[in-house]
């Protein structure tokens, strides 16, 4: 009792089956559970890593031939519209997304009957449309198909965003810049894409760094992986082969704002997809004046690849998302991401960006066999960074006195008071704490002025910490291994602050589940 967070010895391990504990943790990663090797100095040593999982003969890596099959569509500029045809037909899905699209309103309806057949949708549409439709829905399909973590399918949605953006400039050019450039701005993110998809615990690096050292994503990942995610997608779309004219869109820009361009018309996809790339990385939420300066900022910085004001284009943006949204329910996903712009303001979730890269600071330290002290202090101060609690602590069972000790504080009250009056001994005794441990399951106390809340709350808790420290409602959280406790989490909030919503109380789940793991990896 009264120790600081930095003393971790006593962790009751014993009580822990490890062996068959390992056989049932259904939460650890299956894939890639070692980051491929990069040298800073030579790039050549990850591109050629990233490659070979790319054409891995497993089952998950069948990567390699659906690009060779977006190639081999994106690559028939000049082939006949039977050809093409015959291309979409034998691939049975892409033949039903195809007319599921020209017969939706995204396109228009032709007749009451629709379009029955992919030649019918050549002659009214055209044979570059539906070409073009039929890459970007291969493309779609890719990541769709992928999208296991809530960062793939971030980057999956917003490649469609770009798509449609791209499309919604060209209509507003009254022209088509390039048959290219939608899914050019569709594959912008390719190499950040495959590190996320097939290295992610370097990926989770690359994020770290980004953070500590305040550097941009490109020099953060020059710096882990010796090459920027752009180059790597440069580098692997060469290596598949894909049309020069993608290859080239993907090559970044470098401009000052105020500068006014003079672009040659081969340039202009790739300065076309730079600005659609950063559009659409703007939180934007529609009008309202953040989005709308940010967007005035990037407009007068592409000022001379096009002339829209930065109303215009924020009404595109937001036009191009509700395409996204219908086309997302034509194809059968959830094109709803939980950010931080859509976080409700009665939540305790401050910034959902920062819990997720919390999430994967945490794995990341799991991943690499650190101690459970580090593991514990990035869980704590992700909890602290994240949620609107005024207090939280990481309690361990100490099996000498079998009480439960706090070990990692973070909030407003001082860590040395808390850790002389919240450890309290374990026992078959009323009382919410023990309740909790007694029945294995979470208690959250949203008023500890009512009665029937106040007649199980210890009379210590309610003297000490609740009246005191003006605590309204707090919460319980119990861990368990192979059926023994071993540890609790404690949060508590004041009149100020809303009870924990369900995305709440799904975040500190996920913490539980991270916590048995370390419980295991350290005694490993």
């Amino acid at each position: 009792m009264g120790q600081k967070d930095s003393a971790h010895t006593g962790i009751d391990l014993d009580v822990i089956c490890i062996n068959e504990l390992a056989r049932k943790d259904e939460s650890a990663p299956r894939e890639f559970k070692d980051n491929l090797r990069s040298d800073p100095q030579d790039y050549r040593v990850y591109l050629s890593g990233i490659i070979k999982r790319m054409q891995g003969r497993d089952t998950f890596l069948t990567f390699s031939q659906q690009i060779n099959d977006v190639n081999h569509i994106l690559n028939m500029d000049y082939s006949s519209a039977g050809d093409i045809a015959r291309v979409i037909l034998n691939d049975l899905s892409l033949t039903t997304q195809v007319l599921k699209l020209v017969n939706s309103s995204i396109y228009r309806q032709f007749s009451n009957k629709g379009i029955s057949t992919i030649s019918e949708a050549m002659i009214i549409l055209g044979t570059d449309e539906v070409r073009e439709l039929a890459a970007g829905l291969k493309v779609f399909e890719m990541m769709k198909s992928r999208a296991s973590s809530l960062i793939l399918k971030e980057k999956m949605i917003r490649s469609l965003h770009r798509s449609a953006v791209a499309r919604q400039i060209d209509s507003e050019k009254r022209g088509r810049a390039s048959d290219a450039f939608p899914v050019s701005a569709m594959m912008y993110e390719l190499g950040e894409y495959l590190v996320a998809l097939l290295d992610p615990g370097t990926y989770i690096k690359v994020e770290v760094a980004l953070e500590e050292e305040g550097v941009s994503r490109e020099t953060a990942a020059k710096m882990i992986l010796g090459l920027t995610y752009f180059e790597l997608g440069q580098l692997v779309a060469l290596k598949f082969n894909l049309p020069q004219k993608i290859v080239q869109a993907m090559r970044p820009v470098r401009l000052t704002a105020g500068q006014r361009l003079k672009i040659v018309p081969k340039e202009e996809v790739r300065y076309l997809c730079a600005f659609v790339y950063e559009l659409c990385n703007i939180p934007a939420t529609g009008n309202d004046p953040v989005s709308l300066e940010a967007t005035g900022k990037l407009v007068e910085k592409y000022r001379g690849v096009f002339d829209f004001d930065a109303r215009q284009v924020l009404d595109l943006t937001c036009s191009a998302m509700e395409r996204v949204v219908r086309h997302a329910e034509i194809l059968g996903i959830d094109p709803v991401l939980p950010t931080a712009s859509s976080v409700k303001n009665d939540s305790n979730i401050k910034n959902k960006e920062k819990l997720d890269l919390g999430i994967s600071r945490v794995e990341q330290a799991l991943g690499e066999g650190l101690g459970i002290h580090e593991i514990f202090t990035r869980l704590i101060d992700t909890m602290a960074q994240c949620f609107d609690f005024k207090q939280i602590i990481i309690s361990i069972r100490k099996k000498e006195t079998n009480t439960m000790e706090p070990r990692f504080i973070r909030g407003e009250k001082r860590p040395d008071e808390f850790c002389k009056i919240m450890g309290f001994k374990i026992e078959p005794a009323s009382g919410i704490f023990n309740n909790a441990i007694n029945r294995k399951s979470d208690i959250i106390v949203k008023n500890t002025k009512k009665e029937f809340s106040g007649q199980q709350i210890p009379s210590w808790y309610m003297e000490k910490i609740a009246g005191p420290f003006l605590v309204r409602g707090f919460g319980v959280f119990p861990i368990f291994v192979e059926g023994k406790i071993v540890s609790m989490i404690y949060v508590d909030w004041d009149e100020k602050t809303p009870d924990p919503d369900r995305n709440t109380l799904k975040s500190i789940h996920g913490f539980r589940k991270q916590m048995i793991r370390a419980f295991t990896f350290h005694s490993r």
